[in-house]
């Protein structure tokens, strides 16, 4: 039997509220009832009815407080005028500046505590063949051709190789069905222990003993993620040497190579769209697998790589 709305589920604005609440606008609004509720108890105190300026005050402000929570804002249009008007440094403050790097492993992830660049100087006196600013000066493709994962195809494309597109399918099979993904996180350069995942629909953050390691478009890209770190340990001699973040970079740049979903074995499709946040709004180039609408890869381009 289907289940009757309530008068407050048909107010409710659950897009710009919960976890997606912005609270740039809910500051706003909360000050604009605030302002406007005072203006208008003084001006009923000025004409004489204090009792009442008492009173419809009150009401006022718990009306405008009500659908606040309810909607996530009191004067309408306010989540598109906070994207326009409000500067990024400001919706930083709040969490809500549109993010200028894929998804993955955050930076400073590293396993035991480890920032990159210390991760990096501590591969480097171990002699490593790379030099500490590998994260940044990294060559992915050159990377994965060398690790026989990618291969020349259709022209100047590149395409997984059959071998490795074979070896990623069955590894992501093992770390989708594994209680313990500890020896899958330190081929990451992380640090194995207690995972906790937060799917939240269009972001799959993982914190591993409490401590937020990344956020990925999907689970299926975390555990392709995974996957991909445990073969290219073995195909990568600097492998070892690398920062968790460079480590990242690799499979997040792997991924945009596939042809087949890692979650439900489907195909996936390429090309770009806009990803609206309550308070911004950005072009990303994404692969979604068709079947079951999984996010597999997704970074932000600017307007003139997205007309291309």
């Amino acid at each position: 039997m289907a289940r009757t709305r309530s008068p407050l589920d048909r107010l409710r604005r659950p897009e710009y509220t919960g976890e997606n609440r912005c609270l740039p606008c809910t500051i706003l609004n909360v000050a604009i009832a605030s302002v406007g509720t005072t203006l208008l108890a003084a001006w009923l105190t000025a004409a004489g009815y204090p009792t009442a300026a008492l009173w419809v005050g009150t009401a006022l402000l718990a009306v405008s407080l009500a659908a606040i929570w309810l909607r996530g804002y009191l004067v309408p249009g306010t989540p598109t005028l906070t994207k326009r008007y409000l500067p990024a440094s400001v919706l930083a403050a709040f969490g809500k500046a549109p993010p200028d790097s894929p998804d993955g492993i955050e930076a400073g992830a590293g396993r035991d505590g480890q920032t990159e660049r210390s991760a990096a100087t501590s591969a480097e006196t171990a002699d490593a063949t790379v030099d500490p600013d590998a994260a940044e000066s990294l060559d992915v493709e050159a990377l994965l051709e060398r690790a026989d994962a990618i291969e020349p195809c259709r022209g100047d494309d590149r395409c997984l190789t059959d071998e490795f597109a074979r070896a990623w399918r069955e590894e992501t099979d093992a770390v989708r069905e594994a209680e313990n993904l500890s020896p899958w996180l330190e081929q990451l350069g992380l640090e194995g222990g207690d995972v906790a995942t937060m799917d939240r629909g269009g972001a799959f953050a993982v914190d591993v003993n409490t401590r937020r390691v990344g956020t990925w478009a999907s689970r299926p890209a975390f555990e392709a993620d995974l996957a991909a770190g445990s073969l290219l340990a073995d195909r990568v001699a600097e492998w070892e040497s690398l920062p968790a973040h460079a480590r990242g970079q690799v499979c997040n740049g792997l991924r945009i190579f596939l042809e087949t979903c890692p979650g439900c074995g489907g195909p996936v499709s390429f090309g770009t769209e806009t990803v609206e946040s309550c308070c911004s709004s950005r072009t990303v180039a994404a692969v979604t697998c068709d079947d079951c609408d999984a996010r597999v890869f997704e970074s932000p381009v600017d307007e003139g790589q997205a007309a291309a």
